[in-house]
């Protein structure tokens, strides 16, 4: 990730205006950065997920703001759509799918404490 989209000259913007879809990979963006939180948005587009992953020393929490499929956490899958929100506990294997032929997803998600470190997880 670079820049974040928003920072203190920019403090307020609609979420629409950060939204962006890759062809090729689910898009991670930061909304916001500060010393104690980051606050991201996943743009996944149909077919495109975030693969599984943990963070050894963050917690994550994730509301769905668009579209609906599935969220892996630990060995809980759960289905997921429009105005869900989901608790990832720290080091928790997690990953999301988008299962919609053609709807786009987008999920906004806060985590803390810093540094939130990704460590891939191997499927089983």
């Amino acid at each position: 990730m670079t820049v974040p989209f928003g920072n203190e000259e920019k403090k307020h913007f609609n979420l629409k205006d950060a939204e962006e879809f890759l062809q090729d990979q689910f898009n991670r963006k930061r909304l916001f950065e500060t010393s104690d939180m980051h606050f991201n948005i996943y743009c996944i587009a149909p077919g495109q997920q975030n693969p599984l992953h943990r963070h050894p020393i963050s917690d994550e929490i994730l509301y769905f703001v668009e579209g609906s499929g599935e969220c892996v956490v630990g060995g809980e899958t759960y289905p997921v759509q429009r105005g869900d929100l989901v608790l990832v506990p720290k080091n928790a294997p997690h990953a999301i799918r988008n299962t919609h032929a053609v709807e786009n997803m987008v999920c906004i998600l806060a985590q803390t404490p810093l540094p939130c470190v990704h460590v891939p997880v191997e499927s089983a």
